[in-house]
């Protein structure tokens, strides 16, 4: 197969798989919290501080916020199916790059089942699918880890190879902060020491390259704390203490990290227990797969066993799996049988081939399918929405005061403004939003007196972070 060819298989792939039912279900999870600050940068043109209501957002940088609000301004839509879609665009890119670039390495076969891994495994179908942190940040990592690879297996220029990889780093950074570059040094320190090479480190391109992973992450921290009033460092150190020592509510499930985190190789983790190293002739390959399997063992077993981790803390290994199924398919180093000391068990080659094109046509089958069916039928903030829409005319302005993270607003279709403080509230307010424990201020607040409630919203579960609220409307004379 061309690579034109090959290329555009890739794309189709992509496109079932990832664009198929894209917006057909209603925000879920996490994604509120991207989506909703998001809106708010829209309408405020505050870029540098992200908002959930009127509280500073300072949970995570704010990269996956500017992207999201850049495909809603460039794409003209606010919706699930223009969030959505950059997380998809960053997968399929990583996969055109392995394809692409990875050529004079891999090969052509080699390259394309790395790319095609890449955009299968089922822990990137899941998150690509979603406008989440992860599928934005590992593929950053992937850029990185892949490019760096290539670059240092070609032997070209070390300021491009310890400069390019790293700005990619310093992006990731701005996505969910450094935890990516530890599983970045633990990987090329395994390949570089496999390879007797580890004092390419020491070139002084690497300093540059550290520096610049530095200074672009620096080149928003520094105007942001700058322009915050309030200190983000007990916040930060809050998160990073959920996820060393756990949640109640998570570390509950800590058990299955494991099998959890297995699942998201599949259906190319059938083919690691075949995979020969000793029959990839090239030392330098066999020695940097070795490298590439030591390190990512190695996070994979630390990673999980950490008390407050989450299986998908460990998707940014995904780049040397692939990387890994893509060298080994280039060399056909494989060996279609099982030892266990005195037993051997033959695996017919198609077998495992036939299990692996099952498992990809049915992950392309069934997500977009979920969302069409499972996803739309329990949604949960639309139906709130739409009893606010039956109240609120789209050109009445709705305020918002003092309020958790209700993502349901991002479905109602009149302008939302969020106040701290009920004393805010305009002289021309008509329909706000408030706690319930406001019934009894309100009842005593004069020029309120007229006010009624209309729609009582229920109480979100712990994922949404959100809570009841009352909506009222002030009755005109």
């Amino acid at each position: 197969m061309s690579r034109l060819a090959s290329t555009l298989v890739l794309i189709a792939i992509w496109a079932v798989t990832y664009l198929t039912n894209l917006g057909a279900s209603e925000f879920r999870s996490e994604e509120g919290h991207r989506v909703m600050p998001a809106v708010q940068m829209l309408d405020s043109g505050n870029y540098l501080v992200p908002y959930v209501g009127t509280q500073p957002h300072l949970r995570k940088p704010p990269l996956v916020n500017w992207i999201v609000a850049g495909s809603f301004k460039l794409l003209g839509v606010h919706s699930e199916w223009t969030a959505r879609l950059p997380s998809a665009l960053f997968v399929l890119s990583v996969a055109l790059m392995l394809r692409l670039f990875a050529n004079p390495t891999l090969g052509g076969f080699g390259s394309t089942v790395a790319a095609l891994c890449w955009l299968t495994n089922l822990g990137l179908i899941e998150k690509g699918r979603m406008i989440e942190i992860d599928a934005i940040y590992v593929s950053l990592f992937g850029f990185a880890f892949i490019l760096w690879l290539i670059l240092w297996q070609r032997g070209g220029s070390p300021w491009l190879t310890f400069v390019v990889p790293w700005i990619f780093l310093g992006v990731g950074m701005l996505a969910k902060g450094p935890a990516h570059i530890i599983f970045f040094y633990v990987l090329i320190c395994a390949v570089l020491w496999r390879n007797r090479r580890l004092s390419d480190l020491a070139q002084p391109a690497h300093v540059v390259g550290v520096l610049c992973t530095a200074g672009i992450f620096a080149a928003w921290l520094i105007p942001f704390l700058h322009k915050l009033h309030e200190s983000p460092m007990q916040v930060w150190a809050q998160e990073t203490a959920i996820a060393v020592y756990g949640e109640k509510a998570s570390s509950t499930n800590w058990w299955l990290n494991f099998p959890h985190g297995f699942a998201y190789f599949l259906p190319w983790l059938l083919l690691v227990p075949f995979i020969r190293f000793h029959k990839i002739p090239d030392p330098v390959q066999r020695e940097t797969v070795r490298g590439l399997a030591l390190g990512s063992i190695l996070l994979f077993v630390v990673v999980l066993l950490i008390p407050g981790t989450l299986p998908r803390y460990i998707l940014p290994l995904i780049a040397p799996f692939c990387w890994i199924i893509g060298v080994a398919c280039a060399n056909n180093a494989f060996e279609c049988r099982l030892r266990f000391r005195d037993f051997t068990l033959l695996v017919p080659s198609r077998l495992i081939a036939l299990c692996i094109a099952i498992g990809i046509a049915a992950a392309m089958v069934i997500f977009p399918l979920r969302s069409l069916t499972y996803l739309k039928r329990h949604e949960r903030m639309k139906p709130v929405a739409a009893k606010i829409n039956a109240v609120v005319a789209p050109d009445q302005r709705l305020y918002a005061v003092n309020l958790p993270f209700l993502p349901y607003l991002f479905y109602v279709c009149a302008p939302v403004t969020f106040l701290e403080k009920l004393d805010e509230l305009p002289s021309d307010a008509r329909y706000f939003l408030v706690p319930p424990s406001y019934q009894q201020k309100i009842t005593k607040t004069a020029r309120l007196a007229h006010a009624r409630p209309v729609v009582w919203t229920p109480t979100y579960p712990p994922t949404f972070r959100g809570g009841e609220s009352i909506l009222f409307v002030i009755s005109e004379f």
